[in-house]
């Protein structure tokens, strides 16, 4: 039996079985190295993306700081007031009683209003992202004034921010005004930084960072409203989302 076998023919046989497969693992290796590849260079550019944009927003940024300092510098520079005039000089001088009482104070109301409208956006920076980027810090505030923007929510940041913390935690929208955040010790340099952000964006330093979201939440959670919603961005430890569509939704998912 064993004199009946050639071989030649087995060894030539084994021979191309054996180049075969060494062709075909070359090649899947090839493919395998070209797949990585590709998906290290999309990784890289969009990488990039992000730390471009995210420049542009910290120039943005710097420049509104530059203007502020500037102006509080002139301020500081500029002649110091006189002493207010007393309504009984006004008075004495002739000036009109009418001119004491009609004086416009919405313009007070107007600028109290402002500063509110701040500092709710700055706690919903600091409570919600203080230990971000930049960037995400803008989404938060991006998430917010998109709230306010939309016929679902109400009509003011603080209304917004605030929404549902008389409830405690059966409906508060963003949890810091419900859970007790709010009773820690702040951190000051980072509170400053909030308020300076804050005051940035309602400035109009803004971008849609959060592709135009209206909730958001941490990576390390699955809220179950986040099925019924579009995904739009991952930005830092933070999903963001919006509504399905342009219309209104009659229930809208609580958030955060």
């Amino acid at each position: 039996m064993l004199a009946d076998i050639h071989w030649p023919e087995v060894s030539w046989t084994v021979r191309s079985l054996l180049a075969t497969a060494g062709v075909a693992i070359c090649i899947m290796m090839t493919a395998m190295s070209a797949t990585a590849s590709v998906k290290r260079t999309a990784a890289e550019r969009a990488a990039a993306l992000e730390v471009a944009d995210e420049a542009q927003l910290v120039a943005d940024f710097a420049h509104y700081l530059s203007d502020q300092t500037a102006q509080a510098r002139a301020s500081l520079s500029s002649p110091r007031l006189k002493p207010a005039v007393t309504p009984a000089t006004l008075v004495a001088e002739g000036a009109p009683i009418a001119d004491l009482v009609d004086f416009d104070f919405s313009e007070i109301e107007i600028a109290k209003l402002d500063t509110e409208e701040r500092t709710c956006l700055a706690q919903a920076i600091y409570y919600e992202a203080r230990s971000e980027r930049r960037v995400g810090q803008l989404a938060v505030a991006d998430v917010v004034l998109n709230r306010v923007a939309s016929p679902v929510y109400p009509d003011t940041i603080c209304e917004v921010v605030f929404q549902g913390s008389e409830r405690k935690n059966l409906g508060c929208q963003f949890s810091f005004t419900c859970d007790g955040s709010m009773n820690a010790r702040l951190n000051e340099r980072k509170w400053r930084d909030s308020e300076m952000l804050a005051g940035a964006v309602l400035a109009g330093i803004r971008k849609p960072v959060s592709r135009y979201a209206t909730h958001y939440h941490a990576d390390y959670v699955s809220p179950p409203w986040a099925d019924t919603l579009t995904p739009t961005a991952v930005i830092g430890t933070h999903k963001f989302y919006r509504f399905p569509s342009r219309s209104i939704v009659a229930a809208a998912p609580a958030a955060m």
